[in-house]
């Protein structure tokens, strides 16, 4: 454990950049949402989530039946070197709140860690022919296992791969320098499977050293900051999300911000997840579309 300590340095530094942040809060940390235990079960469920929700729930079984195993047998037990380390990850993940110095979804990242700190921390039996027999079986159905879930995953990442490349075609209509408005539609509730386009338009500032507002300015996390004020209230996430109206708590409205963008600010419009023309206004010319993602120049 103290050999981790000097890790911890950047924290320091973050915590008191969050302290002079603009999205600080009146704790100085931004902290909030704290022992949501309902969602805090739905991340230990979800450490699998990616498509296919049977898929990546029955996953999870043989990885809570090994810890299981490794508590309750007397011939199995758990390393201290990694067993510590995993115990702190769980009690992190417990205590830490959903929100912390302008980030989100702070405690769900450190539950993935604990599982598999956990994992490798288990010490198999050590007296024979146990020993053997328990380290052959649990080594050949690890590696089955790894080769199952590895196939299902690289099959989902090239459905996904596939669906975003169709999206990302409209990058190369858009020129370069240019700056872009994104509206993106997003679902109510938390879906399974998710498209995961929130943040494909930042592609275009790479491809074609574009302005979007699809990007995150974090106090405390990053030393970024955003010149293009012009843009405001345009500027960065969540302002790209477009949610129904009965829930959209975050993120902007379709019309208002078709009405209203800063025209002056922005060159060309992105929707995705809206039909081609769902952008109705006369200064607004549809320039690509593939009939879910459409680009619109401003004319001016």
């Amino acid at each position: 454990m103290l050999q981790c300590l000097p890790l911890a340095g950047p924290v320091i530094v973050m915590a008191a950049q969050a302290g002079y942040g603009a999205g600080a809060g009146a704790g100085g940390l931004g902290a909030s949402d704290w022992f949501n235990a309902p969602i805090k079960a739905l991340w230990l469920l979800s450490l699998f989530r990616d498509r296919w929700q049977a898929f990546d729930l029955l996953s999870l079984v043989p990885l809570v039946l090994l810890l299981y195993v490794a508590v309750r047998s007397p011939d199995w037990g758990f390393s201290r070197l990694l067993g510590w380390p995993a115990a702190a990850c769980l009690a992190a993940f417990v205590i830490l709140p959903r929100l912390l110095m302008g980030g989100a979804y702070v405690d769900m990242r450190i539950a993935p860690a604990a599982m598999m700190l956990a994992l490798v921390a288990i010490a198999p039996p050590i007296a024979p022919p146990i020993a053997a027999r328990a380290t052959r079986t649990t080594a050949l159905l690890a590696l089955l296992f790894v080769a199952v879930r590895l196939g299902g995953t690289t099959l989902s990442f090239a459905e996904r791969s596939a669906e975003q490349q169709r999206e990302l075609a409209a990058i190369a209509a858009i020129p370069r320098g240019a700056a872009v408005l994104s509206l993106i539609a997003r679902p109510c509730g938390n879906a399974w499977t998710d498209l995961r386009r929130d943040h494909l338009p930042g592609l275009a500032i790479v491809r074609r050293d574009v302005f979007t507002n699809d990007q995150w300015v974090i106090a405390g996390q990053q030393l970024l900051s955003i010149r293009h004020q012009v843009a405001a209230p345009y500027l960065a996430d969540p302002s790209q999300s477009v949610y129904p109206a009965q829930c959209s708590d975050i993120g902007s409205n379709f019309n208002a911000a078709i009405a209203g963008f800063p025209r002056a600010a922005f060159t060309h419009v992105w929707t995705i997840g809206f039909p081609p023309g769902a952008a109705q206004a006369a200064d607004l010319r549809v320039v690509w579309t593939n009939g879910s993602s459409t680009l619109y120049q401003v004319v001016r």
